[in-house]
Protein backbone atom coordinates (compact mmCIF):
# COMPACT_ATOMS: atom_id res chain seq x y z
CA UNK A 1 0.00 0.00 0.00
CA UNK A 2 2.88 2.35 0.79
CA UNK A 3 4.25 1.80 -2.74
CA UNK A 4 0.89 2.77 -4.24
CA UNK A 5 0.68 5.91 -2.11
CA UNK A 6 4.28 6.80 -2.97
CA UNK A 7 3.67 6.25 -6.68
CA UNK A 8 0.52 8.36 -6.49
CA UNK A 9 2.51 11.18 -4.86
CA UNK A 10 5.24 10.93 -7.50
CA UNK A 11 2.78 10.97 -10.37
CA UNK A 12 0.78 13.80 -8.79
CA UNK A 13 3.93 15.89 -8.41
CA UNK A 14 4.95 15.08 -11.96
CA UNK A 15 1.56 16.11 -13.30
CA UNK A 16 1.62 19.36 -11.32
CA UNK A 17 5.11 20.21 -12.52
CA UNK A 18 4.53 19.22 -16.13
CA UNK A 19 0.82 19.96 -16.70
CA UNK A 20 1.16 23.50 -18.05
CA UNK A 21 3.66 22.48 -20.73
CA UNK A 22 1.74 19.33 -21.60
CA UNK A 23 -1.62 21.07 -21.88
CA UNK A 24 -0.21 23.87 -23.99
CA UNK A 25 0.78 21.32 -26.62
CA UNK A 26 -2.22 18.97 -26.35
CA UNK A 27 -3.96 18.08 -29.62
CA UNK A 28 -7.16 19.93 -30.41
CA UNK A 29 -10.51 18.24 -29.88
CA UNK A 30 -12.98 17.55 -32.63
CA UNK A 31 -16.43 19.12 -32.32
CA UNK A 32 -18.28 17.16 -34.99
CA UNK A 33 -21.85 15.99 -34.34
CA UNK A 34 -22.01 13.09 -31.90
CA UNK A 35 -18.42 13.66 -30.77
CA UNK A 36 -17.90 13.61 -27.02
CA UNK A 37 -15.01 16.07 -27.33
CA UNK A 38 -12.43 13.43 -26.46
CA UNK A 39 -9.25 13.14 -28.47
CA UNK A 40 -8.82 9.70 -29.98
CA UNK A 41 -5.53 8.15 -30.96
CA UNK A 42 -4.09 4.66 -31.18
CA UNK A 43 -2.24 4.32 -27.87
CA UNK A 44 -1.03 0.80 -28.68
CA UNK A 45 0.64 2.01 -31.88
CA UNK A 46 2.17 5.03 -30.13
CA UNK A 47 3.60 2.86 -27.34
CA UNK A 48 4.85 0.29 -29.87
CA UNK A 49 6.72 3.02 -31.76
CA UNK A 50 8.36 4.36 -28.59
CA UNK A 51 9.02 1.18 -26.64
CA UNK A 52 12.23 0.09 -28.47
CA UNK A 53 13.95 3.43 -27.84
CA UNK A 54 12.76 3.60 -24.23
CA UNK A 55 13.90 0.04 -23.54
CA UNK A 56 17.27 0.69 -25.22
CA UNK A 57 17.83 3.82 -23.12
CA UNK A 58 16.93 2.01 -19.91
CA UNK A 59 19.17 -0.94 -20.81
CA UNK A 60 22.11 1.40 -21.59
CA UNK A 61 21.94 3.23 -18.24
CA UNK A 62 23.74 0.68 -16.04
CA UNK A 63 26.47 -0.23 -18.56
CA UNK A 64 26.98 3.50 -19.15
CA UNK A 65 27.50 4.05 -15.43
CA UNK A 66 29.82 1.05 -15.09
CA UNK A 67 31.91 2.15 -18.07
CA UNK A 68 31.78 5.86 -17.16
CA UNK A 69 30.24 6.56 -20.57
CA UNK A 70 28.31 9.78 -20.01
CA UNK A 71 27.53 10.25 -23.70
CA UNK A 72 25.65 6.93 -23.91
CA UNK A 73 23.65 7.78 -20.76
CA UNK A 74 22.76 11.23 -22.11
CA UNK A 75 22.08 10.11 -25.71
CA UNK A 76 18.31 9.60 -25.20
CA UNK A 77 17.81 13.23 -24.08
CA UNK A 78 16.53 15.86 -26.48
CA UNK A 79 18.80 18.83 -27.12
CA UNK A 80 16.80 20.82 -24.53
CA UNK A 81 15.74 17.92 -22.26
CA UNK A 82 15.74 18.48 -18.52
CA UNK A 83 17.14 16.24 -15.80
CA UNK A 84 15.62 17.22 -12.46
CA UNK A 85 17.53 15.69 -9.55
CA UNK A 86 15.99 14.63 -6.27
CA UNK A 87 17.33 17.79 -4.63
CA UNK A 88 15.63 19.98 -7.26
CA UNK A 89 18.76 20.79 -9.27
CA UNK A 90 17.87 21.17 -12.95
CA UNK A 91 20.27 20.26 -15.74
CA UNK A 92 19.19 21.39 -19.24
CA UNK A 93 20.24 19.74 -22.47
CA UNK A 94 21.88 16.52 -23.62
CA UNK A 95 25.42 17.94 -23.42
CA UNK A 96 24.84 19.32 -19.90
CA UNK A 97 23.40 15.98 -18.76
CA UNK A 98 26.54 14.26 -20.08
CA UNK A 99 28.73 16.76 -18.18
CA UNK A 100 26.65 16.15 -15.02
CA UNK A 101 27.34 12.41 -15.23
CA UNK A 102 31.04 13.02 -15.98
CA UNK A 103 31.24 15.05 -12.77
CA UNK A 104 29.60 12.22 -10.80
CA UNK A 105 31.84 9.40 -12.03
CA UNK A 106 34.87 10.20 -9.83
CA UNK A 107 32.61 10.04 -6.76
CA UNK A 108 31.08 6.64 -7.63
CA UNK A 109 32.37 3.51 -6.00
CA UNK A 110 32.71 0.51 -8.33
CA UNK A 111 29.23 -0.69 -9.27
CA UNK A 112 28.30 -4.30 -8.52
CA UNK A 113 24.70 -4.30 -9.75
CA UNK A 114 21.78 -2.07 -10.54
CA UNK A 115 19.01 -1.46 -12.96
CA UNK A 116 15.84 0.28 -13.89
CA UNK A 117 12.48 -1.26 -13.03
CA UNK A 118 9.86 0.39 -15.18
CA UNK A 119 6.48 0.40 -13.42
CA UNK A 120 4.45 1.89 -16.25
CA UNK A 121 4.05 3.78 -19.50
CA UNK A 122 1.09 5.89 -20.57
CA UNK A 123 0.32 7.95 -23.65
CA UNK A 124 -0.31 11.62 -22.88
CA UNK A 125 -0.62 12.79 -26.49
CA UNK A 126 0.23 11.38 -29.93
CA UNK A 127 3.83 12.56 -29.50
CA UNK A 128 4.19 12.38 -25.71
CA UNK A 129 4.55 9.45 -23.28
CA UNK A 130 5.07 9.33 -19.52
CA UNK A 131 7.17 6.56 -17.97
CA UNK A 132 7.62 5.87 -14.28
CA UNK A 133 9.52 3.40 -12.17
CA UNK A 134 12.56 2.91 -9.94
CA UNK A 135 16.29 2.92 -10.49
CA UNK A 136 18.88 1.44 -8.13
CA UNK A 137 22.59 0.81 -7.76
CA UNK A 138 24.64 -1.44 -5.51
CA UNK A 139 28.26 -0.31 -5.14
CA UNK A 140 31.36 -1.76 -3.53
CA UNK A 141 31.54 -1.18 0.24
CA UNK A 142 33.72 1.57 1.58
CA UNK A 143 35.79 -0.87 3.61
CA UNK A 144 36.32 -4.58 4.15
CA UNK A 145 33.48 -6.11 6.11
CA UNK A 146 31.21 -3.14 5.40
CA UNK A 147 27.92 -3.71 3.61
CA UNK A 148 27.57 -2.73 -0.05
CA UNK A 149 26.33 0.80 -0.69
CA UNK A 150 22.83 0.90 -2.14
CA UNK A 151 21.21 3.94 -3.65
CA UNK A 152 18.25 4.64 -5.84
CA UNK A 153 14.76 5.96 -6.02
CA UNK A 154 11.72 6.58 -8.14
CA UNK A 155 11.64 8.44 -11.44
CA UNK A 156 9.16 9.98 -13.84
CA UNK A 157 10.24 10.55 -17.44
CA UNK A 158 8.45 12.34 -20.26
CA UNK A 159 9.36 11.10 -23.73
CA UNK A 160 8.51 13.08 -26.85
CA UNK A 161 8.65 12.07 -30.50
CA UNK A 162 11.02 14.44 -32.28
CA UNK A 163 10.61 15.74 -35.85
CA UNK A 164 13.11 13.06 -36.99
CA UNK A 165 10.78 10.35 -35.60
CA UNK A 166 13.00 9.39 -32.64
CA UNK A 167 11.65 9.42 -29.10
CA UNK A 168 13.73 11.56 -26.75
CA UNK A 169 13.61 12.46 -23.06
CA UNK A 170 12.28 15.99 -22.58
CA UNK A 171 11.85 15.74 -18.78
CA UNK A 172 13.39 13.26 -16.36
CA UNK A 173 12.70 13.64 -12.65
CA UNK A 174 14.55 11.54 -10.11
CA UNK A 175 13.21 11.21 -6.57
Amino acid sequence: MTDIIGLHRILSLGVLVLAPALLAQAPSKSTSAGDTGRVRFDTAAILASARPEIEAANAAWLPGLKQHDAKSIAAPYSDSGLFIAGNGTVTRGREAVARMYEARFPKLRPIRAGGIAQDGLAVLAPTRIIEWGRGWLEMEPEGSGAPPIRSGGSYVTIWERQPDGHWRIVRNMAF
